[in-house]
């Protein structure tokens, strides 16, 4: 689906792609929405992880802003197919009847991880916006970047971006931008 794109993801490309037969897809996945879900779920677990593995709670709200953002971006900037999926996936399961809920759970894990990772990181720091909006702010705007990427395909554009946005992100939280350190994902 990341190479091609949701629309030619039938049932028997995935099962060639993943060189296996349309029985054995069908004998995991009853149906091709079925089968998005799992996706959708592997996708925000892998969003999840990169978030832990990126930030250090004990560094401070700060750092923990700067570092989850350039962690999600590193990521971004690995498979343009994997971004440009989950933006597929997401108008997908809002334009079906019945998957709304799909497009809804995806967001509401993003946030959440994001939340957890931010409250974690806040250690007795006293902040001017509730973890909450400043948590929706940040998946918004990352969220902006990403779409903005994937258009222009800038990298220097996209740096300062990133960079203003984890300013605006410390500016809403009444805190200092931290020093800037390169996050490595693994």
């Amino acid at each position: 689906m990341s190479k091609e794109g949701l629309d030619r993801a039938t049932t028997r490309r995935i099962a060639e792609e993943a060189g296996t037969t349309q029985g054995v897809f069908h004998y995991a996945f009853r149906d091709k929405n079925e089968l998005l879900t799992a996706v959708v779920a592997a996708v925000t677990t892998e969003i999840e992880k990169i978030l832990r593995n990126s930030v250090d709670p004990t560094q401070g709200l700060a750092q923990a802003i700067n570092d989850s953002i350039r962690g999600i971006w590193t990521y971004v900037r690995r498979d343009d197919g994997l971004q440009l999926m989950q933006y597929e996936l997401t108008i997908f399961c809002r334009r079906t009847p019945g998957s709304e809920w799909l497009a809804e759970w995806q967001y509401s894990r993003y946030a959440a991880s994001t939340l957890e990772i931010l409250t974690e990181s806040t250690q007795n720091e006293k902040i001017s916006i509730e973890l909450s909006e400043l948590t929706n702010f940040i998946v918004a705007a990352v969220d902006g970047l990403i779409i903005q990427y994937e258009v222009m395909h800038d990298e220097a554009r996209s740096e300062r971006d990133i960079s203003n946005v984890i300013s605006a992100a410390c500016s809403l939280a009444g805190i200092s931008p931290p020093i800037r350190r390169t996050v490595t994902v693994s």
